[in-house]
């Protein structure tokens, strides 16, 4: 991705948040320094809003698995500390990595594949999704645009609302981890070099590190692919309740509106 397209991707992103925001009488200001926040409502409540089509979750460099809190303990298992085996299998030297990539690539597999056995348990991936999604505990709801209301005006957008444990359940459940696989003819490709999360046999997520620059290297990156997720979740979680003409909410995510329970 471009940079230009990174920036209009980000901009739209902060004006989708506020138009959420402007609906709840939220707020967008004085959020936790971590990013997953980016709705806070009168109560108390965050909000996490996703629109467009692929969602990059977190984009992670070596340090921050040593200083992110939330990637540690034992309810995740191996997985932080795999994460950072895959980020380490490439060296630190950018120009080093370039001069043999077949190298580097072959290296990485063994941590890629044991990062899958981990994922593959499923409370582990219940675990991740919960950390990479909301940050343990930081964000109560996932808020999401559907993809063809990204662009629309204010007045047009419809919002769905998801409880952090219905999406973490959900998603825990319905999603399978595997490696990825090369492409037959292709010398440069190795197999094992990412880990898939698929549903119906159709890749919907992928965790991966960057090489692609001297810039962008040696990151950890998780993403998902927005309409997919919103389609498992739409499908699974009930019952809808329309909120109102631009929010419909499902599952425990009605209980964020549900002020008289407050």
């Amino acid at each position: 991705m471009s940079t230009s397209v990174a920036s209009r991707k980000k901009t739209t992103g902060h004006k989708n948040e506020r138009s959420f925001a402007a609906l709840i009488d939220g707020d967008v200001e004085r959020l936790p320094h971590t990013g997953k926040t980016d709705v806070r409502d009168e109560h108390g409540s965050t909000y996490s809003v996703k629109g467009g089509t692929w969602w990059q979750i977190f984009l992670y460099r070596r340090s921050r698995f040593e200083t992110n809190t939330v990637f540690t303990g034992n309810a995740i298992g191996r997985v932080p500390e795999l994460m950072v085996a895959c980020i380490d299998a490439f060296p630190e030297d950018y120009s080093v990595y370039r001069a043999n990539r077949e190298q580097y690539k072959l290296r990485l597999q063994t941590p890629m594949r044991r990062l899958r056995d981990e994922l593959v348990e499923p409370k582990l991936l219940r675990a991740f999704l919960e950390k990479a999604l909301f940050n343990g505990g930081e964000v109560d709801y996932f808020v999401v645009l559907p993809k063809e209301l990204t662009n629309e005006p204010d007045a047009k957008k419809k919002f769905r609302v998801f409880a952090r444990a219905d999406v973490v359940r959900v998603l825990g459940d319905a999603l399978e981890v595997t490696n990825s696989q090369a492409q037959s003819g292709r010398a440069d490709q190795f197999d094992a070099q990412k880990v898939l999360f698929r549903y119906h046999r159709k890749n919907c997520g992928e965790f991966e590190i960057r090489t692609d620059s001297d810039r962008h290297y040696r990151e950890a990156k998780f993403r998902v692919n927005g309409p997919t997720i919103l389609r498992i979740l739409t499908h699974a979680v009930k019952p809808p309740v329309e909120i109102s003409e631009q929010i419909i909410a499902y599952g425990g995510g009605v209980k964020a509106f549900d002020t008289a329970g407050r």
